[in-house]
């Protein structure tokens, strides 16, 4: 690193401080925010029946708000309506009552969110770094990298995590307490596994290093945000309670004994090796964790800061980065706690993954902008080499001319490719994870027409989409087959036993039996339904031992269930079969 320090007029114009520079580089970090959030609202419009990956579980039973009379003792329904952070279920009862369908206020939601995101990024790098823009910087990174995944888009208590992680971290390093008690209590609510950080958080700001001793903090804001912040934590207990009627929490030995939980399950937890430690929900690692590249930048920083270098952006930089520090700290202890009382605090990698995100989004701005310092440095140093020595006029004026228009170029060619083209190299960007199920809409349309109160049987992949399009129940799908509480796992299981032996069985009695049991109204099949390999090359439905293998073997060998001999005559769609046909047909060939 050169001596010289003499930066020209483009970085200094570039790094200026004052309230106007804060103002233009604020606004822009927000236009490109907004610009990320259209492209997922455009995503989220492109057809009639377009629904998110995620909203299938967390957005369908809300319906309930619009027309109390949907989904009656609907166990799936129940379930997630329980397991719904009270704030979250709260806002969208609220915009209910407003007349903001579910469905529609989850696909405006998330661009707001983002625009929070983006400011608060914004302020607490300026935190760090008083420089508007490095802010920007660490802003549009945190932009670009939150919407290469679908969290945000997915409106769920997750897209929550990020605007209340990021607005505690501001506040926090800015001591004011109340407002972060007021942030851990909708923590809380929204997404609890955050409190937990911030809870953390507070406990370290309790602790001071000083000459060499630890020591504790003497203001008496400290404890009682402490105190406060633990009592609002407290809620967590009636989150729990809420969920009495759904058992237990699974435990790390009847998970390992789980396929659900194995590697391609439902649930898939336990992976091998460097996998386990570094993949999604048991490691610390999100998947999109350097998507895009430049959020890698953020890795530099501690070196850039360890490094004997002397300049003006480093001196500048505050005691604030040691916040990055502990919530690193924090999040990487609650880690090993959540692996030590596994799924007791949820997924491990709750506690790691996403802070990962904003951690490095975060060091990002300060280590771009250090490293923009140093090649503006490096080309007034070759200038001024240049010259001192004699030479021609010609040779020092391009020099000069040099050394700004090299840096200049530089960062011209990086922003445009940072900025607009690179997202556009992502294949997926922004990645929403909405799908399009408009070729099944003749489906939706004629469960959407039946009574309120039926049942539908199904292993399709439709039956996943049908309580959001149809606002029908199903006694099973794909989609909401979460293993995590026993009392709910456990009689979804026993659903999906039973549906498999009634749907593949030979016997009339079975048939007749759980049409009986479970109501049901409808069944809705897929056409290879019969197939030996429909459930073979499943892995969902292998999970389902010993029905599927024996479902395989009766296949194999061209036995006809009694449910495939009444397709001809109970079809009332291409694929919907009248379970009601379907039982006068089993009580029939069970009395023959």
């Amino acid at each position: 690193m050169s001596a010289i320090h003499a930066s020209s007029q483009i970085f200094s114009l570039l790094t200026r401080q004052s309230q106007k520079s804060k103002t233009f580089w604020l606004s822009l970090s927000i236009v490109l925010a907004i610009i990320y959030g259209l492209l997922g609202i455009q995503q989220a419009f492109n057809g009639d029946y377009v629904v998110q990956d995620d909203a299938r579980q967390h957005i369908f039973w809300m319906q309930r708000y619009m027309d109390p009379e949907l989904f009656p003792n609907d166990l799936l329904a129940d379930y997630f309506q329980a397991v719904a952070p009270v704030g979250y279920s709260g806002l969208y009862k609220v915009m209910a009552m407003l007349g903001v369908e579910p469905d529609f206020f989850s696909k405006i939601l998330p661009p707001f969110l983002g625009v929070i995101a983006a400011i608060y990024s914004f302020l607490i790098s300026l935190e760090i770094l008083p420089i508007p823009f490095t802010g920007f910087l660490s802003s549009f990174i945190f932009s670009q990298n939150l919407w290469c995944s679908d969290e945000l888009s997915s409106a769920t208590p997750r897209a929550f995590l990020y605007p209340l992680i990021l607005a505690f971290l501001y506040y926090f390093i800015r001591k004011s307490h109340l407002i972060c008690l007021i942030l851990i209590g909708l923590q809380t609510i929204f997404y609890p596994q955050i409190s937990l950080i911030s809870l953390g958080l507070v406990v370290l700001s309790l602790i001071r290093w000083q000459a060499g001793r630890i020591s504790l903090s003497k203001n008496w804001k400290d404890y009682l945000l402490f105190v406060l912040g633990f009592c609002l934590i407290l809620g967590l207990v009636l989150y729990t309670r809420s969920l009495a009627e759904y058992g237990p929490v699974v435990t790390r030995l009847e998970a390992q004994n789980m396929p659900e939980f194995q590697s391609g399950g439902r649930n898939s937890f336990f992976r091998s090796g460097v996998e386990y430690w570094f993949g999604e929900r048991s490691g610390i690692m999100h998947r999109r964790t350097f998507t895009p590249v430049t959020t890698a930048a953020g890795l530099m920083l501690p070196l850039l800061l360890w490094l004997p270098w002397k300049t003006k952006i480093r001196k500048q930089i505050t005691p604030n980065i040691n916040c990055l520090v502990q919530v690193l700290l924090v999040s990487f202890l609650l880690f090993a706690l959540a692996h030590l009382l596994l799924f007791q605090l949820h997924l491990p990698n709750r506690y790691v993954g996403y802070t990962n995100r904003v951690l490095l989004s975060l060091a990002a701005g300060p280590a771009l902008t250090i490293l923009l310092e140093d090649i503006f440095d490096r080309c007034q140093t070759w200038k001024q080499s240049i010259s001192l020595n004699k030479g021609w006029r010609f040779v020092r004026h391009i020099s000069s001319i040099s050394s700004e228009v090299l840096p200049l170029t530089f960062l011209f060619a990086a922003s445009t490719v940072i900025l607009f083209y690179y997202p556009l190299l992502l294949g997926e960007f922004p990645k929403t994870s909405y799908y399009n199920f408009d070729d099944a809409q003749p489906i939706y349309e004629f469960f959407a027409a039946q009574p309120k109160d039926i049942m539908i049987a199904s292993f399709s992949d439709e039956s996943s989409n049908l309580s959001t399009f149809s606002a029908r129940s199903t006694l099973v799908s794909r989609e909401h087959g979460l293993a995590y509480h026993k009392g709910y796992y456990g009689q979804f299981r026993q659903r999906a036993e039973d549906l498999i032996r009634a749907q593949y069985s030979d016997d009339p009695a079975i048939l007749l039996a759980f049409i009986q049991t479970y109501g049901i109204d409808f069944w809705l099949l897929d056409d290879y339904a019969f197939q030996a390999t429909y459930i073979s090359n499943d892995r969902w439905l292998n999970q389902f031992q010993p029905m599927a293998d024996e479902a395989v073997l009766q296949l194999s060998q061209g036995r006809d269930s009694v449910l495939q001999q009444s397709v001809a005559g109970c079809k009332v769609l291409r694929i919907v079969l009248d379970a009601d046909c379907t039982a006068r047909f089993a009580a029939g060939s069970n009395a023959s």
